[in-house]
Protein backbone atom coordinates (compact mmCIF):
# COMPACT_ATOMS: atom_id res chain seq x y z
CA UNK A 1 0.00 0.00 0.00
CA UNK A 2 1.41 3.34 -1.01
CA UNK A 3 1.77 5.65 1.99
CA UNK A 4 3.76 8.38 0.27
CA UNK A 5 3.15 11.87 1.70
CA UNK A 6 0.76 10.55 4.35
CA UNK A 7 1.48 11.17 8.01
CA UNK A 8 1.62 8.10 10.23
CA UNK A 9 2.23 7.44 13.90
CA UNK A 10 4.98 4.97 14.81
CA UNK A 11 5.63 3.81 18.38
CA UNK A 12 9.04 2.88 19.75
CA UNK A 13 9.46 -0.88 19.37
CA UNK A 14 5.84 -1.23 18.25
CA UNK A 15 3.44 0.15 15.68
CA UNK A 16 0.81 2.56 16.96
CA UNK A 17 -2.71 2.17 15.57
CA UNK A 18 -2.57 3.75 12.13
CA UNK A 19 -4.25 7.12 12.04
CA UNK A 20 -4.10 7.81 8.33
CA UNK A 21 -3.45 5.30 5.58
CA UNK A 22 -3.86 5.55 1.83
CA UNK A 23 -7.30 4.56 0.56
CA UNK A 24 -9.06 4.87 -2.75
CA UNK A 25 -11.65 7.53 -3.44
CA UNK A 26 -15.39 7.37 -3.98
CA UNK A 27 -16.76 8.14 -7.43
CA UNK A 28 -20.30 9.45 -7.48
CA UNK A 29 -22.87 6.89 -6.37
CA UNK A 30 -20.68 3.92 -7.21
CA UNK A 31 -19.38 1.91 -4.33
CA UNK A 32 -15.71 2.60 -3.71
CA UNK A 33 -13.01 0.60 -5.46
CA UNK A 34 -10.40 -1.52 -3.74
CA UNK A 35 -7.25 0.59 -4.37
CA UNK A 36 -4.85 -2.29 -4.96
CA UNK A 37 -7.26 -4.29 -7.15
CA UNK A 38 -6.30 -7.77 -5.88
CA UNK A 39 -7.20 -10.88 -7.84
CA UNK A 40 -10.91 -11.72 -8.11
CA UNK A 41 -11.91 -8.26 -6.97
CA UNK A 42 -14.15 -5.93 -8.95
CA UNK A 43 -15.50 -2.45 -8.57
CA UNK A 44 -18.79 -2.72 -6.70
CA UNK A 45 -20.82 -0.95 -9.39
CA UNK A 46 -24.50 -1.93 -9.47
CA UNK A 47 -23.87 -4.76 -7.01
CA UNK A 48 -25.49 -4.83 -3.64
CA UNK A 49 -28.48 -2.56 -2.99
CA UNK A 50 -28.48 1.24 -3.19
CA UNK A 51 -30.52 3.06 -0.53
CA UNK A 52 -30.91 6.87 -0.63
CA UNK A 53 -30.41 8.40 2.82
CA UNK A 54 -30.34 11.78 4.55
CA UNK A 55 -28.97 12.03 8.11
CA UNK A 56 -28.41 14.83 10.57
CA UNK A 57 -25.16 15.33 12.48
CA UNK A 58 -24.86 16.91 15.93
CA UNK A 59 -22.21 17.77 18.49
CA UNK A 60 -20.94 15.25 21.03
CA UNK A 61 -18.70 15.72 24.07
CA UNK A 62 -15.97 18.32 23.44
CA UNK A 63 -16.91 18.93 19.85
CA UNK A 64 -15.47 18.14 16.46
CA UNK A 65 -13.29 19.66 13.80
CA UNK A 66 -16.37 21.39 12.40
CA UNK A 67 -16.96 24.85 13.84
CA UNK A 68 -19.41 25.00 16.75
CA UNK A 69 -21.06 28.40 17.24
CA UNK A 70 -22.84 27.56 20.50
CA UNK A 71 -25.99 26.12 18.95
CA UNK A 72 -25.00 24.05 15.91
CA UNK A 73 -22.12 22.63 13.97
CA UNK A 74 -21.03 24.63 10.93
CA UNK A 75 -19.65 22.30 8.30
CA UNK A 76 -17.81 23.18 5.13
CA UNK A 77 -19.69 22.84 1.88
CA UNK A 78 -17.23 20.18 0.72
CA UNK A 79 -17.27 18.07 3.89
CA UNK A 80 -18.48 14.50 3.53
CA UNK A 81 -19.70 11.79 5.89
CA UNK A 82 -18.57 8.19 5.43
CA UNK A 83 -21.08 5.71 6.91
CA UNK A 84 -20.54 1.98 7.29
CA UNK A 85 -21.67 -0.89 9.48
CA UNK A 86 -23.45 -4.23 9.69
CA UNK A 87 -27.17 -5.09 9.99
CA UNK A 88 -28.66 -8.54 10.34
CA UNK A 89 -30.95 -7.96 7.34
CA UNK A 90 -28.77 -5.71 5.20
CA UNK A 91 -25.38 -7.32 5.86
CA UNK A 92 -22.36 -5.05 5.48
CA UNK A 93 -23.09 -1.57 4.16
CA UNK A 94 -21.24 1.64 3.36
CA UNK A 95 -21.59 4.96 1.56
CA UNK A 96 -20.20 8.48 1.33
CA UNK A 97 -22.72 11.26 1.93
CA UNK A 98 -22.38 14.87 0.77
CA UNK A 99 -23.04 17.85 3.02
CA UNK A 100 -26.37 19.56 2.24
CA UNK A 101 -27.05 22.24 4.84
CA UNK A 102 -27.87 22.83 8.49
CA UNK A 103 -25.97 19.78 9.70
CA UNK A 104 -27.48 17.32 7.23
CA UNK A 105 -25.71 14.96 4.82
CA UNK A 106 -27.33 13.12 1.94
CA UNK A 107 -26.31 10.42 -0.51
CA UNK A 108 -26.44 6.68 -1.12
CA UNK A 109 -25.56 3.77 1.13
CA UNK A 110 -24.89 0.38 -0.48
CA UNK A 111 -25.93 -2.78 1.35
CA UNK A 112 -24.73 -6.33 0.90
CA UNK A 113 -28.18 -7.91 1.06
CA UNK A 114 -31.63 -6.71 0.08
CA UNK A 115 -32.52 -5.21 3.46
CA UNK A 116 -36.35 -5.50 3.67
CA UNK A 117 -36.11 -2.69 6.22
CA UNK A 118 -36.16 1.12 6.03
CA UNK A 119 -32.78 2.81 6.12
CA UNK A 120 -33.55 4.42 9.48
CA UNK A 121 -34.04 0.97 10.98
CA UNK A 122 -30.78 -0.27 9.46
CA UNK A 123 -28.83 2.63 10.91
CA UNK A 124 -30.55 2.66 14.28
CA UNK A 125 -30.46 -1.07 14.95
CA UNK A 126 -27.30 -1.93 13.05
CA UNK A 127 -23.68 -1.42 13.95
CA UNK A 128 -23.49 2.02 12.32
CA UNK A 129 -20.32 4.09 12.27
CA UNK A 130 -20.00 7.57 10.75
CA UNK A 131 -16.77 9.46 10.06
CA UNK A 132 -16.35 13.08 9.01
CA UNK A 133 -14.27 13.59 5.86
CA UNK A 134 -12.94 17.18 6.00
CA UNK A 135 -13.10 19.27 2.85
CA UNK A 136 -10.13 18.49 0.63
CA UNK A 137 -9.90 14.85 1.71
CA UNK A 138 -10.77 11.75 -0.24
CA UNK A 139 -12.57 8.59 0.78
CA UNK A 140 -12.16 7.15 4.23
CA UNK A 141 -12.84 3.51 3.28
CA UNK A 142 -13.97 1.30 0.46
CA UNK A 143 -16.23 -1.61 -0.52
CA UNK A 144 -14.86 -4.67 -2.26
CA UNK A 145 -16.51 -7.55 -4.07
CA UNK A 146 -15.07 -11.00 -4.48
CA UNK A 147 -17.13 -12.69 -7.22
CA UNK A 148 -15.07 -15.89 -7.54
CA UNK A 149 -15.24 -15.53 -11.33
CA UNK A 150 -18.81 -16.75 -11.47
CA UNK A 151 -22.15 -15.16 -12.20
CA UNK A 152 -23.83 -16.64 -9.14
CA UNK A 153 -24.87 -13.91 -6.76
CA UNK A 154 -24.38 -16.16 -3.77
CA UNK A 155 -20.68 -16.32 -4.61
CA UNK A 156 -20.37 -12.55 -4.29
CA UNK A 157 -18.86 -11.30 -1.06
CA UNK A 158 -19.23 -7.57 -0.42
CA UNK A 159 -17.14 -6.21 2.45
CA UNK A 160 -16.13 -2.84 3.86
CA UNK A 161 -12.52 -2.07 4.68
CA UNK A 162 -11.76 -1.70 8.37
CA UNK A 163 -9.16 0.99 7.69
CA UNK A 164 -9.99 3.96 9.92
CA UNK A 165 -8.27 6.35 7.56
CA UNK A 166 -8.54 8.96 4.85
CA UNK A 167 -6.07 10.71 2.59
CA UNK A 168 -5.51 14.30 1.49
CA UNK A 169 -6.44 15.07 -2.09
CA UNK A 170 -3.84 16.39 -4.49
CA UNK A 171 -5.37 19.87 -4.08
CA UNK A 172 -4.93 19.69 -0.32
CA UNK A 173 -1.36 18.46 -0.71
CA UNK A 174 -0.58 21.37 -3.03
CA UNK A 175 -1.48 23.68 -0.14
CA UNK A 176 0.96 21.86 2.12
CA UNK A 177 -1.76 20.07 4.08
CA UNK A 178 -1.15 16.35 4.41
CA UNK A 179 -3.27 15.15 7.33
CA UNK A 180 -6.10 16.03 9.67
CA UNK A 181 -7.72 14.29 12.60
CA UNK A 182 -10.66 12.00 11.96
CA UNK A 183 -13.93 12.08 13.94
CA UNK A 184 -16.29 9.23 14.42
CA UNK A 185 -19.71 8.38 15.85
CA UNK A 186 -20.68 4.87 16.93
CA UNK A 187 -24.40 4.21 17.13
CA UNK A 188 -27.32 6.00 15.51
CA UNK A 189 -30.38 7.43 17.21
CA UNK A 190 -32.25 9.74 14.86
CA UNK A 191 -28.89 11.12 13.75
CA UNK A 192 -25.16 10.84 14.25
CA UNK A 193 -23.32 12.56 17.09
CA UNK A 194 -19.67 12.97 16.13
CA UNK A 195 -16.94 12.65 18.70
CA UNK A 196 -13.33 13.65 17.96
CA UNK A 197 -10.71 10.91 18.00
CA UNK A 198 -7.57 13.06 17.77
CA UNK A 199 -6.16 16.33 18.94
CA UNK A 200 -5.39 18.49 15.89
CA UNK A 201 -2.15 20.47 15.67
CA UNK A 202 -2.32 23.20 13.03
CA UNK A 203 1.23 24.19 12.13
CA UNK A 204 2.21 27.30 10.18
CA UNK A 205 5.94 27.34 9.40
CA UNK A 206 7.23 30.40 7.57
CA UNK A 207 10.47 31.33 5.84
CA UNK A 208 11.09 27.85 4.44
CA UNK A 209 13.18 27.29 1.36
CA UNK A 210 11.47 25.92 -1.73
CA UNK A 211 10.90 22.21 -2.21
CA UNK A 212 9.30 19.29 -0.43
CA UNK A 213 10.25 18.95 3.25
CA UNK A 214 10.16 15.86 5.46
CA UNK A 215 8.42 16.43 8.80
CA UNK A 216 8.93 14.64 12.12
CA UNK A 217 7.09 15.37 15.39
CA UNK A 218 8.02 13.65 18.66
CA UNK A 219 5.16 12.84 21.04
CA UNK A 220 5.01 10.97 24.34
CA UNK A 221 2.19 9.05 26.01
CA UNK A 222 2.23 10.12 29.64
CA UNK A 223 0.19 7.16 30.83
CA UNK A 224 2.86 4.66 29.87
CA UNK A 225 5.85 6.94 29.38
CA UNK A 226 6.47 5.68 25.86
CA UNK A 227 7.37 7.77 22.85
CA UNK A 228 6.35 7.73 19.24
CA UNK A 229 6.85 9.94 16.22
CA UNK A 230 4.55 11.31 13.56
CA UNK A 231 6.26 11.61 10.19
CA UNK A 232 5.32 12.85 6.75
CA UNK A 233 6.13 15.63 4.31
CA UNK A 234 4.93 19.06 3.26
CA UNK A 235 5.65 21.46 0.43
CA UNK A 236 5.80 25.20 1.20
CA UNK A 237 4.04 27.63 -1.10
CA UNK A 238 5.76 30.25 -3.25
CA UNK A 239 6.15 32.51 -0.20
CA UNK A 240 7.97 29.85 1.79
CA UNK A 241 5.00 29.05 4.05
CA UNK A 242 3.95 25.48 4.87
CA UNK A 243 0.60 25.03 6.59
CA UNK A 244 -0.18 21.51 7.69
CA UNK A 245 -2.11 19.66 10.38
CA UNK A 246 -1.20 16.59 12.38
CA UNK A 247 -3.79 14.47 14.16
CA UNK A 248 -2.43 13.02 17.42
CA UNK A 249 -4.22 9.79 18.46
CA UNK A 250 -5.43 10.02 22.02
CA UNK A 251 -6.07 6.43 23.01
CA UNK A 252 -3.83 7.34 25.93
CA UNK A 253 -2.78 10.70 27.35
CA UNK A 254 -0.38 12.42 24.97
CA UNK A 255 1.80 15.51 25.10
CA UNK A 256 4.19 17.21 22.75
CA UNK A 257 7.54 16.44 24.28
CA UNK A 258 9.33 19.28 26.02
CA UNK A 259 12.72 18.56 24.50
CA UNK A 260 15.09 19.88 21.88
CA UNK A 261 14.31 19.32 18.23
CA UNK A 262 10.88 17.78 18.81
CA UNK A 263 9.59 19.19 15.51
CA UNK A 264 11.75 18.95 12.40
CA UNK A 265 10.72 20.44 9.04
CA UNK A 266 13.35 19.72 6.44
CA UNK A 267 16.69 20.60 8.01
CA UNK A 268 15.19 23.05 10.53
CA UNK A 269 14.57 21.96 14.12
CA UNK A 270 12.02 23.53 16.46
CA UNK A 271 11.63 23.12 20.20
CA UNK A 272 8.00 23.13 21.31
CA UNK A 273 6.80 23.55 24.88
CA UNK A 274 5.16 20.67 26.73
CA UNK A 275 1.48 20.74 25.86
CA UNK A 276 -1.10 18.29 27.18
CA UNK A 277 -3.43 17.41 24.31
CA UNK A 278 -7.19 16.94 24.37
CA UNK A 279 -9.29 15.21 21.73
CA UNK A 280 -11.33 17.57 19.58
CA UNK A 281 -9.26 20.63 20.38
CA UNK A 282 -7.24 22.49 17.78
CA UNK A 283 -3.80 23.86 18.68
CA UNK A 284 -2.43 26.59 16.41
CA UNK A 285 1.39 26.56 16.41
CA UNK A 286 3.37 29.12 14.41
CA UNK A 287 7.12 28.97 13.97
CA UNK A 288 9.65 30.78 11.80
CA UNK A 289 12.28 28.68 10.07
CA UNK A 290 15.89 29.86 10.20
CA UNK A 291 15.47 31.14 13.76
CA UNK A 292 16.79 30.00 17.11
CA UNK A 293 13.84 28.97 19.26
CA UNK A 294 14.75 30.98 22.37
CA UNK A 295 12.90 34.24 23.11
CA UNK A 296 15.01 37.29 23.96
CA UNK A 297 13.71 40.50 25.52
CA UNK A 298 14.94 43.57 23.65
CA UNK A 299 12.44 45.95 25.22
CA UNK A 300 10.05 46.10 28.16
CA UNK A 301 7.25 44.59 26.04
CA UNK A 302 9.19 43.12 23.14
CA UNK A 303 10.79 39.73 22.53
CA UNK A 304 12.56 38.42 19.43
CA UNK A 305 13.97 35.27 17.85
CA UNK A 306 17.48 35.45 16.39
CA UNK A 307 18.32 34.08 12.95
CA UNK A 308 20.13 30.75 12.87
CA UNK A 309 23.36 32.39 11.72
CA UNK A 310 24.95 35.61 10.47
CA UNK A 311 23.74 37.08 7.18
CA UNK A 312 25.73 36.31 4.04
CA UNK A 313 25.59 36.97 0.30
CA UNK A 314 27.00 34.27 -1.98
CA UNK A 315 26.82 34.09 -5.79
CA UNK A 316 23.88 36.46 -5.96
CA UNK A 317 21.87 34.79 -3.17
CA UNK A 318 21.17 36.03 0.34
CA UNK A 319 21.03 33.45 3.13
CA UNK A 320 22.07 32.68 6.69
CA UNK A 321 25.15 30.67 7.53
CA UNK A 322 24.36 27.04 8.30
CA UNK A 323 25.87 27.26 11.79
CA UNK A 324 25.92 30.11 14.27
CA UNK A 325 29.71 29.89 14.54
CA UNK A 326 30.30 30.25 10.77
CA UNK A 327 31.91 33.34 9.22
CA UNK A 328 34.39 34.28 6.45
CA UNK A 329 37.96 35.12 7.37
CA UNK A 330 38.88 36.58 3.96
CA UNK A 331 37.25 38.91 1.43
CA UNK A 332 35.78 37.63 -1.81
CA UNK A 333 33.71 39.57 -4.32
CA UNK A 334 31.45 36.49 -4.54
CA UNK A 335 31.05 35.79 -0.80
CA UNK A 336 30.23 38.59 1.66
CA UNK A 337 29.39 38.53 5.37
CA UNK A 338 30.74 41.94 6.50
CA UNK A 339 28.71 44.80 5.07
CA UNK A 340 29.19 48.55 5.01
CA UNK A 341 26.33 50.79 6.09
CA UNK A 342 23.21 49.84 4.17
CA UNK A 343 21.71 52.51 1.94
CA UNK A 344 20.09 52.44 -1.48
CA UNK A 345 23.29 53.77 -2.98
CA UNK A 346 25.42 50.97 -1.48
CA UNK A 347 23.08 47.99 -2.15
CA UNK A 348 22.99 46.82 1.46
CA UNK A 349 26.54 47.95 2.09
CA UNK A 350 28.22 45.69 -0.45
CA UNK A 351 30.95 48.16 -1.30
CA UNK A 352 34.69 48.12 -0.76
CA UNK A 353 34.96 51.90 -0.96
CA UNK A 354 36.97 53.42 1.89
CA UNK A 355 35.37 56.85 1.41
CA UNK A 356 32.65 57.26 4.04
CA UNK A 357 30.91 59.80 1.79
CA UNK A 358 30.03 56.94 -0.59
CA UNK A 359 27.75 55.49 2.12
CA UNK A 360 25.47 58.49 2.54
CA UNK A 361 21.69 58.28 2.49
CA UNK A 362 18.89 56.82 4.58
CA UNK A 363 19.32 53.40 6.15
CA UNK A 364 17.82 50.39 4.32
CA UNK A 365 17.37 47.41 6.63
CA UNK A 366 19.16 44.20 5.61
CA UNK A 367 16.08 42.32 6.80
CA UNK A 368 14.27 43.09 3.57
CA UNK A 369 16.55 40.71 1.64
CA UNK A 370 15.37 37.75 3.74
CA UNK A 371 11.65 38.32 3.51
CA UNK A 372 8.81 39.68 5.60
CA UNK A 373 9.42 40.04 9.34
CA UNK A 374 13.21 40.13 9.42
CA UNK A 375 15.00 43.23 10.72
CA UNK A 376 18.14 44.56 12.45
CA UNK A 377 18.13 45.47 16.15
CA UNK A 378 18.45 49.14 17.08
CA UNK A 379 21.18 50.34 19.44
CA UNK A 380 18.53 50.64 22.21
CA UNK A 381 17.49 47.04 21.65
CA UNK A 382 21.06 45.74 21.75
CA UNK A 383 21.57 47.71 24.96
CA UNK A 384 18.38 46.35 26.54
CA UNK A 385 19.42 42.79 25.68
CA UNK A 386 22.85 43.07 27.31
CA UNK A 387 22.21 45.57 30.09
CA UNK A 388 18.56 45.92 31.10
CA UNK A 389 16.52 42.71 30.83
CA UNK A 390 16.18 40.57 33.95
CA UNK A 391 19.53 39.02 34.93
CA UNK A 392 21.03 40.54 31.78
CA UNK A 393 24.68 40.30 32.84
CA UNK A 394 24.41 36.60 33.72
CA UNK A 395 22.67 35.78 30.43
CA UNK A 396 25.70 36.29 28.20
CA UNK A 397 29.21 34.95 28.40
CA UNK A 398 32.47 34.57 26.51
CA UNK A 399 32.91 31.24 24.77
CA UNK A 400 34.68 28.99 22.32
CA UNK A 401 32.24 27.02 20.19
CA UNK A 402 33.62 24.43 17.78
CA UNK A 403 37.00 26.20 18.11
CA UNK A 404 35.48 29.62 17.22
CA UNK A 405 35.67 32.54 19.68
CA UNK A 406 32.60 34.62 20.41
CA UNK A 407 29.76 35.58 22.75
CA UNK A 408 26.90 33.32 23.90
CA UNK A 409 23.57 34.98 24.70
CA UNK A 410 20.96 33.00 26.66
CA UNK A 411 17.20 33.39 26.11
CA UNK A 412 15.00 34.82 28.86
CA UNK A 413 13.97 31.33 29.94
CA UNK A 414 16.77 28.78 29.79
CA UNK A 415 17.44 25.29 31.14
CA UNK A 416 21.10 24.34 30.72
CA UNK A 417 21.22 21.00 28.86
CA UNK A 418 24.93 20.48 29.46
CA UNK A 419 25.02 20.33 33.27
CA UNK A 420 24.87 16.55 33.16
CA UNK A 421 25.98 15.97 29.61
CA UNK A 422 29.73 15.80 29.79
CA UNK A 423 30.27 19.54 29.81
CA UNK A 424 30.38 22.25 32.45
CA UNK A 425 27.37 24.43 33.12
CA UNK A 426 27.25 27.78 31.35
CA UNK A 427 29.29 30.58 32.95
CA UNK A 428 27.94 34.09 32.48
CA UNK A 429 28.68 37.46 34.02
CA UNK A 430 32.00 39.25 34.32
CA UNK A 431 34.32 36.36 33.37
CA UNK A 432 35.96 37.69 30.19
CA UNK A 433 37.83 34.77 28.75
CA UNK A 434 37.20 32.89 25.51
CA UNK A 435 37.65 29.70 27.51
CA UNK A 436 34.99 30.55 30.07
CA UNK A 437 32.61 28.30 28.12
CA UNK A 438 33.98 25.68 25.73
CA UNK A 439 31.63 23.58 23.60
CA UNK A 440 32.18 20.95 21.00
CA UNK A 441 29.85 21.06 18.00
CA UNK A 442 27.77 18.27 19.59
CA UNK A 443 27.40 19.99 22.97
CA UNK A 444 26.70 23.30 21.28
CA UNK A 445 23.85 21.65 19.36
CA UNK A 446 22.19 20.98 22.72
CA UNK A 447 22.67 24.60 23.78
CA UNK A 448 21.26 25.87 20.50
CA UNK A 449 18.24 23.57 20.79
CA UNK A 450 17.63 25.06 24.23
CA UNK A 451 17.53 28.53 22.63
CA UNK A 452 21.07 29.86 23.07
CA UNK A 453 22.55 32.29 20.51
CA UNK A 454 26.23 32.50 19.54
CA UNK A 455 27.79 35.58 17.90
CA UNK A 456 31.18 34.70 16.43
CA UNK A 457 34.08 37.12 16.70
CA UNK A 458 34.03 37.55 12.94
CA UNK A 459 36.23 40.68 12.83
CA UNK A 460 35.54 43.50 10.39
CA UNK A 461 36.46 44.64 6.88
CA UNK A 462 38.23 47.79 5.69
CA UNK A 463 38.00 47.98 1.92
CA UNK A 464 38.94 44.50 0.70
CA UNK A 465 40.92 43.65 3.83
CA UNK A 466 39.33 41.45 6.52
CA UNK A 467 40.78 42.05 9.98
CA UNK A 468 40.57 40.88 13.60
CA UNK A 469 38.81 37.55 12.96
CA UNK A 470 38.84 35.67 16.27
CA UNK A 471 39.64 38.89 18.13
CA UNK A 472 36.57 41.12 17.75
CA UNK A 473 32.87 40.91 17.13
CA UNK A 474 31.32 43.88 15.27
CA UNK A 475 27.53 43.82 14.67
CA UNK A 476 25.61 46.67 13.07
CA UNK A 477 22.52 48.18 14.63
CA UNK A 478 19.79 49.92 12.64
CA UNK A 479 20.51 53.24 14.35
CA UNK A 480 22.17 56.06 12.40
CA UNK A 481 24.13 58.58 14.44
CA UNK A 482 24.68 61.12 11.68
CA UNK A 483 25.39 61.17 7.95
CA UNK A 484 28.68 59.29 8.22
CA UNK A 485 28.43 57.29 11.47
CA UNK A 486 26.13 54.59 12.84
CA UNK A 487 25.93 52.59 16.07
CA UNK A 488 27.11 49.01 16.38
CA UNK A 489 27.55 46.32 19.04
CA UNK A 490 31.18 45.47 19.78
CA UNK A 491 33.05 42.93 21.88
CA UNK A 492 36.61 41.68 22.26
CA UNK A 493 38.25 39.35 24.78
CA UNK A 494 37.99 41.89 27.61
CA UNK A 495 35.03 44.20 26.94
CA UNK A 496 31.57 44.54 25.41
CA UNK A 497 29.65 47.64 24.36
CA UNK A 498 26.17 47.73 22.82
CA UNK A 499 26.34 51.20 21.26
CA UNK A 500 29.73 52.19 19.87
CA UNK A 501 30.04 54.45 16.83
CA UNK A 502 31.58 53.55 13.48
CA UNK A 503 32.10 55.12 10.09
CA UNK A 504 29.68 53.71 7.51
CA UNK A 505 32.58 52.52 5.38
CA UNK A 506 33.60 49.63 7.65
CA UNK A 507 32.24 46.20 6.89
CA UNK A 508 30.55 44.63 9.90
CA UNK A 509 28.51 41.51 10.68
CA UNK A 510 24.71 41.49 10.54
CA UNK A 511 22.49 39.28 12.72
CA UNK A 512 18.78 39.57 11.95
CA UNK A 513 15.80 38.94 14.21
CA UNK A 514 12.06 38.24 13.99
CA UNK A 515 9.45 39.33 16.51
CA UNK A 516 8.59 36.43 18.83
CA UNK A 517 4.99 35.22 18.65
Amino acid sequence: MDTKNIFKAVAMAMLMPAVLLTTSCSKGDDAVTNPEKPANTETAVNKGYALPVTVNVTRQDNGTRATFDGSKLNFSGDDKLFVNGFHDKAGRYAGTLNYVSEGTFSGTIYTQEEPYAPIEDILMHGDAVATLLPAGYESYGYLTINDNNTLEKNDDRLTVSDSKAFVASETAKAKGVEQLSYEEATGYDNGFALVPQNAVLNFTITDLEAGKKDVTLNVTRTKYGTDYTVTGSVTPNGSGVATFAIGIPLNDDAIIKDMENNLTVGSTNFTLPSTALEAGKIYNITRVANTINGKFSVGAEKKVYFSKGNLRYVSGTWSFFEHQYDCYDTYSADAWDKFGWSTKSTTYGMSTSTDYLDYSGDFVDWGSVMGEGWYTLSKEEWAYLFNTRTDATSKYGYATVNDVYGIIILPDAFVDPNKNNGSNAFVGGPTKDWNANVYTAANWALMEAAGAVFLPAAGDRDGASVRYVGEQGNYWSSTAYDGVNANFMYFNSSSLSADLLSYHKFGRSVRLVQDAR
